[in-house]
Order: C-alpha cells, then sequence, then structure tokens
C-alpha cells in the first residue's frame, strides 16, 4: 500500500511482509467490521453483549452499529479521523468502536481513570475530530474534565457523551444520534463503500512507550485481529466472556472484546473491577471464561466468602498483564480446580504486539515461572545483548520479537522508532529475559524504567517532571516498590529545598492540581536530604529501592 494511502504519522507493514503474513495464514485479510457480519450472520438472535442496564443479540448489535456508524458519516467524519474513546465498561463502548470500524474512523482509546494530563497530551497527539465519553463513572463527574479538554483541543469538533445527565452545551447524546438513522432509508450493503482496508490502521492505543509520555500505539486490523484470534484459540460460540479490566485497555480488546466477537461468543462487561463483583458477576451472567490481572486473583484469592459464590459456570480463568507471584499461580490452581474450573496461569502480552501463552506440554514448574511460548508460529522472539548480538538459551538479555502480531513503531515518534528497533527488524521489548531450548520465555525483570502496578506499566519520568515542579522540591526520583496484591507500587524519593517539608497528601493534592490521574500519583514518600547518585552522577534507583525495601522489611511489609 502507497504510504500517501495510508494513516499520517504510522508505518505501513511492508509489503513483502504482508505478503508472507497472508500466504502463511496468519493474517486473514479481515476488517473489525467483517468479523462482526460474520457472527452476526452465524448468531443473529444469540446474545452478544450483556451489561448491567442492556442486553444485545447480535442482530440488535449489529442494527446499533450501522446505524451509528451512518451518524458519523453525517457529522462528517472520514477515513483515517481519529475519535477518542474514553468509556467504562457499558455496552456503548462495542456500538462506538465497531461502528468506526465501518467507515475506517479510528478510535484513539483511553481508559476512565485517565485525567487531564493523559487526555490532554492524547488530544495533542492524535488531534482527534470527536470525543466520545461518559458523563459519569460511579462517583466520578467527568464534566469538569469534558470542559477543561474542550476549551484547549481545537481539533474536537464533536462532543458525543453516554450517561443519564443533563447535556453539555453543543454535546449529541451517543443514544439520540442512533435513533436518528433509519437503516431502511439506505441501499442494503450502503457502508460496504466504506469498509477500511484490512491493512488500514485499525485502531490507537496508548501505553508509556520509554520516555514517560503517553504513545499511541497503532495496530492495523490485519496484525491486531491476528492477536485476537491466538487469544481466543480455546474460546467457543457458547462461552460468556467475562471483561472485568478497563475496556479501553489492550488486555480487554486482546482478549474478552475482540476475542467474543471475532468467536461469536457472549461479552459480559462487569462494571468493577472488585472481587467481589466479579465473583458475583460470574454467577449473574453464568460466565464461562475470563481473564482477570494479577491484583484480582489475588483479591480473589484472599476472598472469605468465595465459596459462597456460585460459580458453577465457570470452566476457565487466566491471568495477564504482569507476573503472577509462583505461589498465588499454586494456589490459583487449587482453588480453581476444586469448582471444575481450569487456571490457565499468567499470559504475556503488551500493546505493542509481542504475545506468549502457555501450552499443554509444559512442566508444572514451567507454567509457574515462565509465560510460556510464542503465541503466533509466525512470530519471532530472541534474546539480545547491547550489540544486538543473539544469546545462546538460557542466557538473560534483552527480549525482542518481530512477525504478524508485532507492531511497526509508534504514532508519529520518529526518534523513539528509530531506538526501539534493531537492524534487523527486531522490536527491542524493554524486558529481560532467556529462552530455554524448548522456546520457553522466562521474564527476569526489565530494561526500560517501568513500574508494573496493577497490570499498568507506569514510566516514573513523567511522574518525576510533575513532583519537580512543586515549590518545596529540588530533587526527585520515582521507583517501583513490591506489592503482595499490586505487583509494585510508586515510591517517590524526594530531596527538599532548604526549611521545607511535604507530605504525601499534599504532594497528591499538588499533582491533581496539575491534572494527573491515578496512574501519576506515587503511593509513598520518603523524603531526603539528597538523593543517592552512582558515580557517574546519576540517580541510583537501585540505591533507592534497596533502601525503601529495607524500610518495609523493618515495617513487617515484606
Amino acid at each position: 500500500m502507497p504510504d500517501a494511502d495510508y494513516l499520517e504519522g504510522a508505518n505501513p507493514y511492508p509489503s513483502s511482509a504482508i505478503e508472507q503474513y497472508t500466504a502463511q495464514g496468519w493474517w486473514l485479510g479481515l476488517t473489525y467490521g467483517d468479523i462482526l457480519d460474520r457472527s452476526a450472520a452465524r448468531y443473529p438472535d444469540k446474545l452478544a453483549v450483556i451489561d448491567e442496564r442492556t442486553r444485545l443479540t447480535y442482530a440488535e448489535l449489529r442494527k446499533s452499529v450501522d446505524r451509528f456508524a451512518i451518524a458519523l458519516l453525517r457529522l462528517g467524519v472520514r477515513r483515517y479521523d481519529r475519535l477518542l474513546l474514553q468509556l467504562p465498561n457499558r455496552h456503548e463502548f462495542v456500538i462506538a468502536f465497531f461502528a468506526m470500524q465501518r467507515i475506517g474512523a479510528v478510535p484513539v482509546l483511553a481508559i476512565p481513570r485517565h485525567g487531564h494530563r493523559e487526555v490532554s497530551y492524547l488530544c495533542s497527539l492524535a488531534e482527534p475530530v470527536g470525543w466520545v465519553v461518559a458523563l459519569r463513572d460511579g462517583e466520578r463527574d467527568f464534566l469538569p474534565l469534558i470542559e477543561t479538554i474542550r476549551a484547549e483541543a481545537p481539533s474536537l469538533r464533536h462532543l458525543i457523551v453516554v450517561g443519564d445527565d443533563p447535556l453539555p452545551p453543543g454535546a449529541l447524546a451517543l443514544e439520540e444520534l442512533i435513533a436518528t438513522v433509519e437503516l431502511d432509508d439506505h441501499p442494503a450493503g450502503y457502508l460496504q463503500q466504506f469498509r477500511p482496508d484490512p491493512n488500514d490502521v485499525a485502531l490507537i492505543m496508548p501505553t508509556g512507550g520509554t520516555t514517560g509520555l503517553v504513545k499511541g500505539v497503532p495496530r492495523t486490523h490485519n496484525s491486531y485481529l491476528a492477536s485476537i484470534r491466538h487469544t481466543a484459540e480455546d474460546l467457543r460460540p457458547d462461552d460468556v466472556m467475562g471483561l472485568a479490566t478497563p475496556i479501553g485497555h489492550s488486555m480487554a480488546q486482546q482478549g474478552a472484546v475482540g476475542g467474543s466477537i471475532f468467536t461469536g461468543a457472549t461479552l459480559a462487561l462487569v462494571a468493577s473491577p472488585q472481587a467481589r463483583t466479579i465473583l458475583e458477576a460470574i454467577g449473574r451472567y453464568r460466565i464461562t471464561t475470563i481473564g482477570v490481572v494479577p491484583t484480582q486473583i489475588e483479591d480473589m484469592l484472599q476472598c472469605p466468602d468465595f465459596d459462597s459464590y456460585d460459580l458453577s459456570s465457570l470452566r476457565r480463568i487466566k491471568t495477564a498483564g504482569a507476573a503472577l507471584r509462583s505461589e498465588s499461580a499454586a494456589k490459583a490452581e487449587e482453588l480453581f480446580a476444586g469448582i471444575g474450573a481450569r487456571f490457565d496461569g499468567g499470559e504475556f502480552g503488551s500493546s505493542e504486539g509481542p504475545a506468549a501463552r502457555h501450552y499443554p506440554d509444559e512442566s508444572p514448574e514451567v507454567f509457574r515461572t515462565s509465560v510460556g511460548r510464542p503465541m503466533c508460529p509466525g512470530d519471532r522472539w530472541k534474546v539480545i545483548d547491547e550489540e544486538e548480538r543473539e544469546l545462546p538459551p538460557n542466557v538473560e538479555g534483552e527480549l525482542a520479537a518481530r512477525g504478524p502480531l508485532v507492531f511497526t513503531g509508534y504514532y508519529k515518534s520518529d526518534a523513539e522508532n528509530r531506538e526501539i528497533f534493531t537492524a534487523d527488524g527486531y522490536y527491542r521489548m524493554g524486558d529481560l529475559g532467556k529462552i530455554d531450548e524448548q522456546g520457553h520465555i522466562f521474564v527476569t525483570g526489565r530494561k526500560k524504567d517501568v513500574i508494573q502496578r496493577g497490570g499498568e506499566g507506569i514510566v516514573p519520568s513523567e511522574m518525576e517532571r510533575l513532583i519537580s515542579m512543586h515549590p518545596s522540591v529540588d530533587a526527585a526520583a520515582v521507583v517501583g516498590i513490591p506489592d503482595p496484591r499490586l505487583g509494585e507500587k510508586a515510591c517517590a524519593y524526594v530531596a527538599l529545598k532548604p526549611a521545607r517539608t511535604l507530605s504525601l497528601e499534599e504532594l497528591t493534592t499538588f499533582l491533581r492540581g496539575l491534572g494527573a490521574g491515578k496512574l501519576l500519583l506515587p503511593e509513598r514518600l520518603e523524603t531526603v536530604e539528597v538523593l543517592a547518585r552512582t558515580a557517574l552522577g546519576k540517580v541510583d534507583k537501585k540505591a533507592l529501592r534497596a533502601d525503601v525495601e529495607r524500610k518495609l522489611r523493618q515495617e513487617g511489609v515484606l
């Protein structure tokens, strides 16, 4: 495909790769719209999506998608136009997402807890023409955020809202837009003329990248549907697939959302990520399979009334998003086996594409300590040293991958893209690991400075920059500290200016005043006279982590 006929700022796959991946059957030549059409044709009366308020069959979902797609066309939305999509776990997300896919528009995904800084940066990066957003998510009122973003984002021409609160001035209600369209007024197959090419960018997901600023990850229909296809290999049309992680997150997109529509299964949206809510939803919706982050598994394992919930429908549960402690994996295997369900262990995946899963031939030790082997036979993983030389089996280095599931670079980020790919085209993942003789992948640490909090990757540098803006702060460094439930939390080390004091509450209040969302707030504060530094004068984060871990042991936390 010529570069001129591609989303500006995104890198297309080389034609040789497109030909190879298609010829090998790794890419199917389908779009998101195609998989919805396929499932709606096969299972028109089957439930497609369930949430707290609504149940939609596949025929009803397709009808709502098509009506909203036409409504977007009427607003002037066209191919490659970006729209920011920020909704909680509600059925309207699925309608809006697939409607954009129908016409080749590109959803830019955000999650509800993204605050002003994240949303503002996504708007400056992607220049979306519209924003589909909830007026409320639980106790959170989005109106202040909406008003602020609209005042500073000139590209936003359309504000489309979901919720029962009064509409902000100039806003459009998604439900009313759908109601204005009559499909009978359009010829059969009307929307097919807007069908995107399977190698077009289908969506842009935010991720931390390596610099601390939000990065956009463009994924094509062919590449991302390949990820979905392999993730959903064990999914059946009669499954009810639960989703209890944010619907705009890559884990949900590759797993429950994409997998259910791809297979023709039912997607059950759980409104809250809390363990008790998940356990209750399994019984209420008769969920058969669900993927959760390790934090949620840990909370389930600790739930004192676990036995009181009806989990008889559950046949499979798995984790992804971060590493699960081996002792927790063993406990989960035993606990869920007791109710007749299979615990599949932790899978490895990232917005950028590399994904690994477990296979039946693994030993118990490999199952509990590795992330398995690559999901797609066409993906090639290796371990490299600093000079990009491939290392032999069982030697630690940086993990790198390329293939049909792996992306082609961040959106509008040429400088970083030159750094993250090797000379032979492998994506440098920033994770340290090793691969044994059988191809099992073991993640042993991280090369890039990232904190893994409850399945979310947090890059400390942006947090450090914001903390350094506090008038009492002379210098700041943020490190990850172990947490048995979340995996890691963020600890801020702060060197104060003379005669100044600072509490954690004062600091977080200040950061919220700068528009920082929850992911940019430290959960522990250590004030010091000076930050520990290496012989080269750089902040010694290894020493800081050792210091706070020593304090945690003294406090009895570790």
